[in-house]
């Protein structure tokens, strides 16, 4: 036994130092800018930085077998892949005013998405905090009471119209704390719901042009339009998000660990006061106008989604809603933290290690994405498939299990000329939404449920992903079918 820890202990070290190891050795080789015949080589260029991001990748991926934290991981491997592609532009003045605007555009990008995060998980939060919530959970503890599976199906179709009409990350993150009020005693049933949610939510955002934002890019670059997107795309985002329910529901109930005193314990079920109640109408009537910003004025949903935060924290300001009693106060109630009550309590709570984390990997992609990485990868696809639709589809949805879709998509944009609502827009939208579901770092939701429950990388892999590719899959072959009996 003492030996087979201490090979455990040596196998961990010695990941560490290889992983650490590299990013050290090319961060270095950066710094100095040597050896200079290496880093001004283009291809060899790109073949480094992938090799870093793929290494970066793996580490988080056994964030639980080496002990990093996966947060750490992905900030220094951001910094040694910009730093490594900043050696490369060398002395010239072209080079650097070059280097600014890829940081610059790759910032835009990353900055988008952290506004938008950030406020997002401030609101749900909010809402969490002032027992929003509890008329949610007491419906979901009433329907799922003794029969804790029946659990899964509800969120299930929760997430996947949600996320159609507020965007699939928010519902995610709705989701997960509603999962955390109903069953919080049972650890491993929640990540599985968790899960779960990542693949209805990706899919649910699949079909609607306000609900993925691979899919808004299309709308909004006039690929797709409203009518043909919810009418081609309804039924297989639908069997793509509800058919891995059963293979998710089978798994968890099987490897399911013995029950302990905790988990027998019956949850409380929560009583809605009118304030509960008037914090999650006012909380979802403000996600709701994000949308609504987004399609009338065009505007970036980040600005739509910091309006209805600020607004949300007006409206309890002005009705003084999470105002704690006069003994409340004096005692330390629930709602008083750290000296303060209401929304900036709340965002008090806010898990700030994910944000970092989702920085992280944002910017190693964007760095991906500046030095061509993607782009060339994407006319390999082409070239891969003989820019067969439905080929296409399938290499763009296993692709973007790894990295970025957004990236991926912006490429096939750039390079293909199809009419609107040609099937290749179609399936590009269906693909790129719900083909991130099959690893947990392929979709910002999946790297939320990471971030928020610490669902660990190979966790998912084993007990999500082959159900998320088979609904992919699955999703692919009924939209096929769809064309080959109305066409």
């Amino acid at each position: 036994e003492k030996a087979v820890k201490g090979a455990v202990t040596s196998t961990r070290r010695l990941m560490k130092i290889a992983g650490l190891g590299l990013f050290i050795v090319i961060f270095v080789f950066a710094f100095f800018g040597w050896p200079s015949n290496v880093i001004e080589n283009e291809d060899v260029h790109r073949k480094i930085l992938a090799a870093l991001f793929l290494t970066g990748i793996t580490l988080v991926a056994l964030e639980d077998v080496i002990r990093l934290d996966k947060s750490a991981i992905m900030l220094v491997l951001a910094s040694v892949m910009w730093t490594y592609h900043a050696a490369k532009p060398g002395t010239s003045h072209e080079g650097h005013d070059e280097l600014q605007n890829q940081l610059a555009k790759g910032l835009a990008d990353v900055g988008s998405v952290i506004l938008f995060l950030l406020p997002a998980m401030g609101i749900v939060e909010s809402i969490d905090h002032l027992e929003g919530f509890a008329i949610v959970t007491s419906f979901m503890v009433r329907r799922t009471k003794h029969k804790a599976d029946r659990l899964m199906p509800l969120i299930c179709f929760l997430a996947f119209f949600l996320s159609a009409v507020i965007d699939n990350l928010t519902a995610t993150i709705v989701c997960v704390k509603i999962l955390k009020r109903v069953v919080p005693h049972k650890k491993d049933w929640r990540h599985s719901c968790g899960g779960l949610t990542v693949v209805a939510a990706n899919a649910g955002g699949a079909w609607s042009p306000i609900g993925d934002v691979t899919t808004t890019m299309l709308w909004i670059r006039h690929k797709i339009s409203t009518t043909g997107t919810i009418t081609w795309l309804f039924f297989p985002s639908f069997v793509a998000g509800v058919l891995p329910l059963f293979g998710i529901w089978w798994q968890a109930k099987r490897c399911a660990p013995p029950e302990t005193e905790e988990d027998k314990k019956e949850e409380e079920e929560p009583v809605a006061t009118r304030e509960s109640i008037l914090a999650l109408v006012v909380g979802m009537a403000c996600i709701l106008t994000v949308p609504v910003v987004k399609m009338v004025t065009g505007l970036p949903p980040y600005l739509g989604m910091m309006m209805a935060l600020g607004t949300f924290w007006l409206v309890c300001e002005i009705t003084e809603l999470g105002k704690p009693a006069p003994e409340d106060e004096e005692t330390g109630g629930a709602l008083v933290v750290h000296g303060k009550h209401g929304v900036p309590a709340a965002l008090h709570k806010v898990d700030l290690s994910s944000l970092l984390f989702f920085t992280g990997v944002l910017l190693s992609v964007a760095a991906l994405e500046s030095a061509e990485v993607l782009s060339r990868y994407s006319e390999f696809m082409n070239e891969f498939t003989g820019g067969s639709p439905l080929s296409l589809s399938v290499l763009l949805g296993i692709s973007s299990a790894v990295v970025d879709n957004v990236p991926l998509v912006q490429a096939s944009i750039e390079m293909f000329h199809e009419p609107m609502d040609s099937p290749l827009w179609q399936l590009v939208a269906l693909s790129a939404g719900t083909g991130g579901s099959m690893l947990a770092v392929g979709s910002v939701a999946g790297v939320t449920l990471m971030g928020l429950e610490h669902v660990g990388f190979l966790w998912y892999m084993r007990r999500i992903s082959p159900w998320a590719a088979l609904g992919f899959a699955a999703g692919i072959g009924s939209y096929a079918l769809q064309r080959m009996i109305v066409l």
